[in-house]
């Protein structure tokens, strides 16, 4: 049931962007309906996401990815983290940040409401493409086809509290230069005359830099006591890519 709740929820929110992105070539909706929607979507992402989280906690071995990164006797901590410590769940983790953002800005009070939706337009753009992306490669909710009692259990490296919070840190900081990206696509696109939207791009940059500040931090250290790498984290190719987007 959980597989099915979560793929269902993805597959509708997939289908909302994509009617949000073709909604401003084709047809007009008022923007309380498009914001509306823009919600429904993040919400519906995020649900997705919990149900995942939902079957690693519960140990629900239906599930083939929870079968081959859980086990019924791992600590709760590891079992949520989980949930993104292999490479399917931390696809929909990505795009589930993704939808957060999207999310806290439909919020966001602009003057310049065309703007605002563009911008928008353009983070459901990127949403199709991940989503799309775990869908037809990385789907998390394949279902087992014989029954399992047990999992195979998470990666030992993975087990560590750092980790446990790492990802979803340094995520928040990635993902977050996505709001970024839809702003200045979006500024270019509308010709924007003021300076109203820069100041709202730094609003953001800030927000995820210190994000990726902090996730750069942990994972860092994580690398350093975990792998070693001859005691210079930086080694460490997938911590070491993180500081370029950073500077």
């Amino acid at each position: 049931m959980g597989s099915l709740i979560g793929f269902g929820s993805l597959s509708i929110a997939i289908c909302i962007n994509i009617f949000l992105v073709f909604s401003n070539f084709f047809f007009k909706i008022n923007i309380k309906n498009f914001h509306i929607l823009v919600r429904c979507s993040s919400t519906l992402t995020l649900i997705s996401f919990f149900s995942l989280m939902y079957m690693y906690i519960f140990s629900d071995f239906s599930n083939f990815n929870v079968f081959q990164n859980s086990h019924s006797d791992k600590p709760l901590i590891y079992k949520i983290s989980g949930t993104w410590g292999n490479h399917e769940g931390s696809m929909l983790m990505w795009v589930s940040i993704l939808s957060l953002y999207g999310l806290l800005f439909s919020f966001m009070k602009s003057n310049n409401l065309e703007f605002k939706k563009i911008t928008l337009i353009v983070q459901s753009s990127i949403h199709v493409l991940f989503g799309l992306f775990i869908i037809f490669t990385s789907n998390p909710f394949l279902v087992n086809s014989v029954l399992v009692t047990e999992g195979l259990g998470l990666n030992p490296i993975l087990q560590d509290p750092g980790l446990a919070i790492h990802p979803p840190v340094l995520y928040a900081g990635y993902v977050g230069y996505s709001i970024v990206f839809s702003l200045s696509i979006a500024g270019i696109l509308i010709k924007n005359k003021t300076d109203e939207w820069l100041y709202v791009i730094k609003r953001w940059s800030l927000i995820s830099w210190t994000f990726l500040t902090g996730g750069i931090a942990l994972g860092s250290y994580w690398a350093y006591y975990e792998l070693g790498w001859g005691g210079w984290w930086f080694w460490d190719p997938v911590e070491n890519i993180s500081l370029m987007p950073w500077v």
